[in-house]
Order: C-alpha cells, then sequence, then structure tokens
C-alpha cells in the first residue's frame, strides 16, 4: 500500500515541475507539437472512441462491473477508486492549471465539448489507468491485458492531442491512478 501511495505521490510532485519556467516551456512546446502534429486520419478517429474509456461514466460502469463479477473486490475497489478521484479533484482545485487550449495559440482542439475544470492532474488519464491496472489484476488472457495497457496508454495521448491536457498533466494523472490502484492491490500486482 505504501509503495503505491509514494507512486501517486511522486507523479503529483514530478507532474508539478511544469511550474518551473523551463519546464513548462518544454511542456507547451511538447503539447503543441502531438496537438498540431499530421496524423492519418483513422489514428484522430480511434483516439476520438477511446477517448470515452477515460471518462467518469465509463469508469463508474467498469468499476459496478469489476465489483459484480468479484464480489470480494467491491468494497475496498470503491473506496480506492474514490479516493483516487477525490484526490484528483482536490488537486485540480488547489493547482488550478488552465488548459491547453485556454492559454497557447492555435491550439486545436478536437472535443465535442470544453471541460471546465483545471487541467492539473488529467482524471480521464487517473481512471484509464486505474481500471488497466484492475484489469491486470485480474485472471484474464495476455491479449485482454494488453488491450488495457494500449486503451490507457490510448485515453492519456487522446486527451494531449485533444489539445485538453499537457503532457505533465496526463503523467501526474496516470502516475496517480497506478499508485491508487497498486494500494488498492496491497502492491502484489503490475
Amino acid at each position: 500500500m505504501l509503495a503505491g501511495l509514494g507512486l501517486a505521490l511522486a507523479g503529483i510532485l514530478s507532474g508539478l515541475a511544469w511550474r518551473l519556467a523551463l519546464v513548462e516551456a518544454l511542456d507547451a512546446r511538447l503539447m503543441q507539437r502531438i496537438n498540431q502534429a499530421s496524423w492519418p486520419g483513422g489514428v484522430d478517429r480511434v483516439l476520438s472512441g477511446l477517448r470515452l474509456a477515460g471518462t467518469t461514466g465509463f469508469f463508474v460502469v467498469a468499476l459496478a462491473l469489476v465489483a459484480l463479477a468479484n464480489p470480494e473486490w467491491a468494497l475496498t475497489l470503491a473506496v480506492a477508486a474514490l479516493a483516487a478521484e477525490g484526490l484528483t479533484r482536490a488537486i485540480k482545485l488547489m493547482v488550478r492549471r488552465p488548459r491547453p487550449y485556454a492559454t497557447l495559440p492555435a491550439v486545436v482542439v478536437r472535443l465535442p465539448r470544453l471541460p471546465r475544470d483545471p487541467s492539473f492532474p488529467s482524471g480521464d488519464a487517473m481512471r484509464a489507468v486505474f481500471l488497466c491496472g484492475v484489469v491486470l489484476s485480474a485472471a484474464i488472457p495476455p491479449w485482454a491485458q494488453a488491450a488495457a495497457v494500449l486503451t490507457a496508454a490510448a485515453v492519456a495521448a487522446a486527451r494531449v492531442r485533444a489539445g485538453a491536457h499537457y503532457p505533465l498533466d496526463v503523467w501526474a494523472g496516470a502516475m496517480l491512478g497506478l499508485g491508487a490502484v497498486i494500494a488498492w492491490s496491497g502492491g502484489a500486482t503490475l
């Protein structure tokens, strides 16, 4: 459990490096490169579809299905998920980093609806990585585990590509999700 909490804390603290002017400039430049790069059209369509795997609604439904399939996980999984979600929201409110589309020139917004909450850390990346960790904890085939890892990575990349987050936002969110799921699992998985 302590290893998971330490990883989450390290992810948040390292993600806060954007507060240093040099790191902030690099983070913004990398965001713009990813966001404005010319990618095959099919990639953006796939990322747009996979982006749903990081939403709160998907998170709640997926956790409910896991709890139904593994009732012994239900309570601890709910506590870990609520703690991770609550911590993500609290950090957003404390840090209040503006979204890239609100501060950077020429950001291409690839979202049907603009998020109104602050950018740091990425809740979508946190939720996708948390769910990925839960999937990796289950006794499922390796191809399904690989699909979970690829989906979590795609959700994180999609948030930057869509103009909603900087790379350090998704890094911090992903590390928070990974730390929370390791704390939940007792560090025995992943």
